[in-house]
Formats: structure tokens, C-alpha cells, sequence
């Protein structure tokens, strides 16, 4: 694969997925990051982020990790807050009372963080899957201006427009709200098995090897969804122009 943090190997762009989780913090997931570490370098994927329920792991486990695997390795967290999942980057630890958006906003902004609606609108466009959230009605899909309303999009750096686990529909709605709004777009695979780590991804025009970088790139808006490294390596940007 390419040389170390220079982007993948079939293209000049830093590839990173944003959004996975391991069974080391997420009792839902049957990947280890063990198995993290090896696809990334199977995939030739330029980083990968461990987002795990709830939790963040100790930096320095984290660094000796990926000293030890040469693949470039980030931390954040999908905080469960009262109106959906929140990645946060940032943050060195789980802080009481960020369940609830608003004081995870408070929080973040005292550290420099980045928060990321992650797939607002999973469950949210079909009928028959309302059940699976808290809204009495789903989303119309023709009604944009509506979804903007949602109060996460207000409380976010980023929207999430891109997600392994979302259907094309939910995706391309998000990415629709996204740029409504005119906020950054990342894309992560939520993958919680080893087969799907890097289906899909966040695209950098240069290297972020650090959080922080990581976080100043995406506010900056330099990032944007794509596709394509588990099919033949080359990335397909989502929602570029045909």
C-alpha cells in the first residue's frame, strides 16, 4: 500500500473511515481491533477511526497500537445522546450529562472538537421502519427544508451523508440536507464486522494524521464522501457531478 499517511494506493487522496467499532468497546460489534488494523492494511485504506458506543479509548493504547501496526489510527466516539448518535472527536473521555445534545455541543466547543450527525436519517424515510425511532411520522423525501429544521443539524460541525449500514435513499437525503445547510460531508462505514470496514469513507485532499488535523479539516470543509476502495480501489466521491 502507499507509503505511510501519503493516502491509499491507488489514488492521491487520504482515505479514513470515520465510524467503526470493535468488540474491545462496543458489545454489538464481532470485529477486534486487531482485525481493524489488519484489513485497513489489507484494503490500503490511509486510517481508520475506532468510534466506540459511549467510550474512548486511552490515547496512549492508541498510539502504541498503531506504532505497532504501522496504519494511522484515530480515536473518537458515537456519544447516544436524547435525539440520536453524535460522533464526537475531541474528547479525551466520556463527560457526564453529554447524553444530552446540547451539553455535548458545550463540551466539545471548550476542547476544539468536532460533532457529526451520523446517519440522521436511518429508519426515518419509510413508513413501515418508523417504528425503529422516535418520530411519530417519517421524513417526506421530497421535503429537504423540513429535515434541515431537526435541531442536531444545528448542534453539528458535520453530517454524516454517507454510511455503510444507511440505505442509498437515507444517504443521498442526508446528503441532500447536508449541503441545504452548507455543512461538511463524511462519509464512514459504522461497520461492526471485518468484511465492511472501509466500504465506504471520508476523502481528504491531504494527509490528517493526528485528531487534531483530522478535526480542523472537516471544519474547514475539506472533506467529502467516497466509495470504492473494496471494489477496485479507486475512490468515487459521493454526489459528484456526473
Amino acid at each position: 500500500m502507499a507509503t505511510f499517511g501519503s493516502g491509499h494506493r491507488n489514488g492521491p487522496h487520504f482515505t479514513i473511515d470515520l465510524h467503526l467499532h470493535t468488540s474491545r468497546g462496543s458489545s454489538d460489534s464481532n470485529v477486534s481491533p486487531q482485525q481493524v488494523i489488519e484489513r485497513a492494511r489489507e484494503i490500503g485504506i490511509s486510517a481508520v477511526c475506532i468510534t466506540e458506543h459511549d467510550h474512548i479509548w486511552d490515547v496512549q493504547e492508541v498510539m502504541d497500537l498503531a506504532a505497532q501496526a504501522g496504519v494511522v489510527l484515530l480515536r473518537g466516539m458515537e456519544v447516544t445522546t436524547e435525539i440520536g448518535h453524535v460522533g464526537a472527536f475531541g474528547l479525551d473521555r466520556y463527560v457526564g450529562g453529554i447524553y444530552r445534545l446540547k451539553e455535548l455541543r458545550r463540551v466539545a466547543d471548550e476542547c476544539g472538537g468536532l460533532l457529526i450527525a451520523n446517519h440522521p436519517f436511518r429508519y426515518k424515510l419509510d413508513p413501515k421502519l418508523t417504528f425503529f425511532n422516535n418520530h411519530d411520522e417519517p421524513f417526506d423525501a421530497n421535503d429537504v427544508n423540513t429535515a434541515a429544521e431537526q435541531m442536531v443539524f444545528s448542534m453539528v460541525d458535520a453530517v454524516e451523508v454517507l454510511n455503510g449500514c444507511c440505505s442509498e435513499e437515507e444517504n443521498r437525503f442526508a446528503l441532500q440536507v447536508a449541503r441545504a445547510l452548507g455543512l461538511a460531508e463524511v462519509g464512514g462505514s459504522d461497520s461492526h464486522s471485518v468484511d465492511s470496514v472501509g466500504c465506504v469513507c471520508t476523502v481528504l485532499d491531504a494527509p490528517a494524521l493526528t485528531e487534531r488535523a483530522l478535526i480542523d479539516a472537516i471544519k474547514a470543509r475539506r472533506s467529502r464522501a467516497g466509495r470504492g476502495l473494496l471494489e477496485d480501489g479507486n475512490i468515487v466521491l459521493f454526489g459528484a457531478a456526473a
